[in-house]
């Protein structure tokens, strides 16, 4: 027991969890394994030199050390450890940790240990947020995405019979069973078109036709399903971000949770770099501006007023109708949540106390 402890706080295996865990790390982790599939993938050219194929080796070799070390410490910082190696991260790390030394146990080539590492993309798509964001989208979109499938495989399974009573006799070679006519189905349903089998009689290709043109309404029935998905999941996560940075500001900090979300959805959120000018004195005013997150200059006659977070400009062309009286800069990089004009007259009719607020402000404080 006493030597289970001793690793268990293991300061060495500790630190490296505790950095493995941090954002910058990860980068680290994820331009490694980005390194390793490069050298696999060049590692396969014919031409390549044999100098060269041996550093890709040499580097593969390397990183799997370094893949090891990353899961050894994961493992020994684990709150619970079976529970992490039962995880979906957790045999991702492991498998992405043995393959090349289970490669050099059982004795394999270099070519085929290189190979073998292409397990390190699963590295990839761990670390990668556009991954997640489609696994949230089927997980969302299942039932649909899975009533369309059976319409699909149901379509391909009568497709396949159907040709197979009206080809058979024709082409027994390519129609000689419903199995074997499920190639010529695949293909046809996809609308891939290979042309190596193909009906030849007149009712055959009548059958083939309709096929298509099904498989093409699959398919966009398909694309719409996911479309709608991910269009509905990103405006869920807009939602998410705007009610953050709505709710840290301290004119709406005191609003109801209803009023926050009526306004999150109508805000929209803009990152804007240092230097990059956001109003133009003399344009017309279509929008107002929310500092979620930095600083900004605004330029007046009278000289320079800096704003900071949870300020606002941009208001005064909103409420006269006249172009904008003064430019604004950023200072710093800024967030800033920009709300439109439609959307500023349509808050102002249901949420009188929010404009008197800003009406207030602008009378005491700054030009927009």
């Amino acid at each position: 027991m006493a030597e289970v402890s001793a690793v268990r706080q293991s300061p060495v295996l500790a630190r490296v969890g505790q950095l493995f865990e941090r954002r910058r790390e990860r980068g680290v982790t994820l331009a490694a394994a980005v390194a390793g599939i490069a050298a696999v993938v060049i590692g396969t050219l014919p031409t390549l030199p044999a100098v060269w194929t041996d550093r890709c080796t040499v580097v593969v070799l390397a990183l799997s050390v370094f893949f090891a070390l990353e899961f050894l410490g994961r493992l020994m910082t684990a709150e619970r450890r079976l529970g992490y190696l039962l995880s979906f991260y957790g045999c991702i790390d492991l498998a992405v940790a043995l393959v090349v030394p289970f490669a050099l146990l059982v004795g394999l080539l270099p070519a085929e240990e290189r190979l073998l590492a292409m397990v390190w993309i699963l590295k990839v798509v761990r670390y990668t947020p556009a991954f997640g964001l489609i696994g949230r989208v089927l997980r969302n979109e299942g039932q649909s995405l899975l009533s369309v499938g059976a319409a699909f495989g149901i379509l391909l399974l009568l497709t396949a019979t159907g040709e197979y009573l009206l080809e058979r006799s024709a082409q027994p070679d390519a129609f000689g069973s419903i199995p074997e006519a499920l190639w010529w189905a695949i293909v046809t349903q996809t609308t891939t078109g290979y042309g190596d089998v193909y009906p030849r009689t007149v009712a055959g290709r009548f059958l083939a036709g309709v096929v298509m043109i099904g498989g093409i309404g699959l398919f966009a029935l398909w694309a719409g399903v996911l479309a709608n998905g991910f269009a509905r999941e990103l405006r869920r996560q807009e939602f998410l971000r705007s009610w953050d940075l709505v709710a840290r500001l301290p004119m709406f900090s005191r609003l109801g949770a209803s009023t926050i979300a009526e306004v999150a959805h109508l805000l929209k959120v803009e990152e804007v770099p240092s230097g990059v000018r956001i109003v133009t004195e003399g344009q017309a005013g279509d929008s107002m501006f929310f500092i979620a997150d930095g600083e900004v200059e605004v330029r007046t006659k009278r000289g320079p007023v800096s704003l900071g977070e949870g300020e606002f400009f941009g208001e005064v062309a909103l409420l006269s109708g006249r172009p904008r009286n003064a430019s604004v800069v950023a200072v710093r990089r800024c967030r800033l949540l920009r709300l439109d004009v439609a959307d500023f007259r349509n808050l102002a009719v249901s949420n009188p106390e929010l404009l008197a607020v800003i009406e207030q402000h602008s009378a005491t404080h700054q030009p927009g």
